[in-house]
């Protein structure tokens, strides 16, 4: 293991790109609570950075960035050379590696430190039973050669220990309840005016990417058959390749808004009733937890990850059939009578007690010390 001069522990994040999605911020959450005392973080990206990336927010906190530049299969040829001439400049104790394509590289080329892997979603759900059942394989496969294995999930830890026959940690994605966080009613109300929403109506936010997977076209054609159109009011955040069929879906109706990419989803967090998902497929959905830390009420499709959060506290919302408008529509007229003020405790209760990101990055933080076998 290589010395530091402050006996820090040093260690690499090796990413495909700096996102401003799920990964990328659980990343930057995990970064930005680390115990620089003990811990310096180093970041290295594989590919160019586009639109949206998270690099200022990093650099902001005073990480070192660097990025091979390379196109994924050029990345996967000519990076481990390029990685092991940087860590000459920039020496790692460990390597913590988010996505698919990095844990493949780090696998299939050893650094000579220990490597932890963290798992987030089902390929096969995401790319179809062929592309996914490949990816799936490799992606084990790699992780398998990895000293930890970590799930953001039961769910996602259950299919992969199920894979590899090896134990796997469970550590949670973490929200950042400084940015998510409830308001007065007030401010509440003020937002409301700002981003054009009906004050006279019940607001349902989902956010994420406008994907099958997500269960958008469900999510649509519910608030579009629902006996309470006039009073109900679905806005989307996010870009995907359902866009434009979701705006088609939507033309001359004004109870579905598909308002697309925003920086301030907390704004429109805040300025909502609920939050509704009907994803198909998650790891640990980020935006469900978002929405909770801002005191939403959910409802959510009954894949494991969303009841693996509502078992927490059942009292935070309510669960439908995945894929089914008809539970879903169901479950939405149900939200009216239900207490507004004890979901909302509720589910202020599980961020604050499972999904803090604080407690996230100090979890991750007591297994790099095992691995390093340095005390605090």
């Amino acid at each position: 293991m290589n010395a530091s001069k402050a006996n820090k522990i040093r260690i690499l994040y090796l990413v495909s790109r700096l996102r401003q999605v799920g990964p990328g911020f659980q990343l930057y959450n995990l970064i930005r609570h680390l115990d620089r005392n003990r811990f310096q973080p180093y970041i290295i990206t594989l590919s160019p950075e586009g639109q949206h990336s998270l690099i200022e927010s990093f650099r902001n906190i005073e990480v070192t960035c660097d990025s091979l530049g390379l196109p994924r299969v050029a990345g996967m040829i000519f990076g481990p050379g390029r990685i092991r001439k940087l860590l000459e400049k920039n020496p790692a104790d460990l390597v913590h590696v988010f996505d698919y394509r990095a844990t493949l590289l780090c696998a299939n080329h050893p650094m000579g430190i220990a490597r932890v892997v963290t798992c987030r979603q089902s390929y096969r759900h995401i790319f179809g039973p062929i592309l996914g059942s490949v990816m799936k394989k490799t992606f084990l496969k790699a992780s398998g050669k990895c000293e930890r294995v970590v799930a953001v999930s039961h769910a996602i830890g259950d299919l992969v220990k199920h894979e590899l026959s090896r134990p796997i940690e469970v550590i949670h994605n973490g929200v950042d309840t400084e940015r998510f966080k409830p308001v007065s009613e007030e401010r509440r109300r003020s937002l409301r005016l700002q981003l054009g929403l009906p004050p006279g109506k019940r607001v349902f936010v989902s956010a994420g990417f406008l994907s099958k997977n997500k269960g958008v076209p469900t999510l649509i054609e519910a608030f579009l058959k629902g006996t309470d159109g006039r009073a109900d009011v679905l806005v989307l955040l996010g870009d995907g390749p359902l866009r434009e069929r979701c705006l088609r879906l939507a033309a001359g109706r004004d109870n579905v808004r598909i308002v697309g990419f925003v920086q301030n989803v907390e704004d429109y967090l805040a300025a909502a009733d609920a939050f509704v998902s009907a994803s198909l497929t998650e790891g640990c959905p980020n935006a469900v937890m978002e929405a909770m830390a801002c005191g939403l009420p959910v409802v959510l499709s009954d894949i494991p990850p969303h009841r693996e959060i509502l078992a927490l506290d059942e009292r935070a919302g309510q669960v439908f059939t995945a894929g089914d408008v008809t539970s879903l529509l169901r479950a939405l007229s149900r939200t009216p009578q239900m207490n507004q003020s004890e979901r909302s405790a509720a589910a202020l209760g599980i961020i604050k007690n499972h999904f803090d990101a604080a407690g996230m990055s100090l979890k991750y933080q007591e297994l790099y010390a095992q691995l390093c076998d340095r005390a605090g």
